[in-house]
C-alpha cells in the first residue's frame, strides 16, 4: 500500500510539517497495486438504472462515491492504517472520529471556493481535524492548494469560506500549490484555507480519495460498511468509526436529477429510447403467443 519512501519519513517530520505549515505533501507515497485496486472497485460500481448496489452520483461537475467502505476493502485498510492511527493520536489526542470519506472525480470548468473544513452541514465550527487527500491520476493541473499557516488564524475569522480576492490580497506569497504524479499524498489541518485550482481545459479530469477526521466524537457522515472487509474489528477502530454513536450529519454531496451534468441526462433519455424500441419491436411477436 504505502511506498518505502513515505514509510522511512518519522511521524516527527509530519507532524511538525501539520503543525507549522498546516499540510504535509509526500509524492508517490502509494503504491501502483494500490491505486489500480482502487480504480478497480470503483469501476464495479458504475452506474445503473434501478440497479440494487452502491453507486456513484454527480454534481454538475464532479462525481462522487461516498460509500468506499460498502465497496473496497483496499480503501477501508487504507484509511484504517496503524500508520495513521500514531500520526492522529500525536496531532488530535486520543479521541477522533472518522467524519466522512470519498472518492471523487474533478472536471473542467469546477471552480471551488478557498475554504476551511471546520465545519458541520456547512455550518462553521470550532473543531480540530485532520484530512487526507491522495491522488489516484497524475495531477499536472488543478491540483490541491492550500494557504501556508492559514490554520494558525482562520478559526478568528468565525466563517469557512474566503474569496479569490481575499486570498490573493492577503496570502499569495503563501499560496501553496501540490501538482503531483497518481499515489501523491496529502495531510492537512481541517482549519487551513486550500482549495483545487480551477481548471478549464476541456476533457480534465482529476481523480482522488479523501477521509476527513474530527478531533472528538461528536458527528460524523453516515457510514455503509461491508464487515468481511474487516479481519480484526478492534475497539480502537470501532470507536473511530462510530460504532454505537448518532452520525448527525447528512451525506455529502446532496444530489438528484437536477445536479447531473447534460451529458448524463442524454445517456439516461438514449436508454429509455432504447428500450421503448426493443419493447415495441417484441409487440408483435407477442400477438402470436
Amino acid at each position: 500500500m504505502f511506498s518505502n519512501s513515505f514509510m522511512s519519513i518519522p511521524d516527527a517530520t509530519i507532524v511538525k510539517a501539520i503543525n507549522t505549515d498546516g499540510v504535509f505533501c509526500a509524492p508517490a507515497a502509494l503504491t501502483e497495486n494500490f491505486l489500480n485496486s482502487i480504480r478497480e472497485d470503483v469501476a464495479r460500481t458504475d452506474h445503473g438504472l434501478n440497479r440494487n448496489w452502491v453507486s456513484p452520483v454527480y454534481t454538475r461537475d464532479q462525481l462522487f462515491l461516498c460509500h468506499m467502505f460498502a465497496v473496497s476493502r483496499s480503501f477501508v485498510k487504507f484509511s484504517t492504517h496503524p500508520r495513521f492511527f500514531e500520526l492522529f493520536d500525536q496531532i488530535l489526542g486520543s479521541d477522533y472520529r472518522l467524519k466522512a470519506h470519498r472518492y471523487y472525480e474533478t472536471y473542467s470548468g469546477h471552480h471551488m471556493q478557498w475554504h476551511t473544513d471546520n465545519k458541520r452541514d456547512n455550518e462553521f465550527v470550532q473543531v480540530s481535524g485532520v484530512i487526507v487527500i491522495a491522488y489516484i491520476s497524475d495531477v499536472e493541473d488543478g491540483e490541491f492548494q492550500f494557504v501556508r499557516g492559514s490554520q494558525n488564524w482562520s478559526g478568528e475569522k468565525g466563517y469557512s469560506d474566503y474569496t479569490d480576492q481575499f486570498v490573493e490580497q492577503n496570502c499569495h506569497n503563501d499560496i501553496l500549490s501540490f501538482k503531483g504524479p497518481k499515489g501523491t499524498l496529502i495531510i492537512y489541518d481541517t482549519y487551513g484555507i486550500h482549495r483545487a485550482k480551477p481548471v478549464k481545459k476541456r476533457n480534465f479530469v482529476r481523480k482522488s480519495i479523501h477521509f476527513d477526521v474530527n478531533g472528538g466524537m461528536e458527528a460524523s457522515e453516515p457510514l455503509l460498511i461491508n464487515p468481511e472487509y474487516f479481519d480484526n474489528l478492534d475497539e480502537r477502530t470501532k470507536r473511530y468509526l462510530g460504532f454505537g454513536q448518532s452520525s448527525g450529519l447528512k451525506l455529502y454531496p446532496q444530489t438528484d436529477l437536477s445536479t447531473m451534468p447534460s451529458t448524463k441526462h442524454r445517456e439516461i433519455l438514449w436508454y429509455f429510447v432504447d428500450r421503448l424500441g426493443k419493447k415495441i419491436a417484441r409487440a408483435p411477436a407477442k400477438l402470436f403467443t
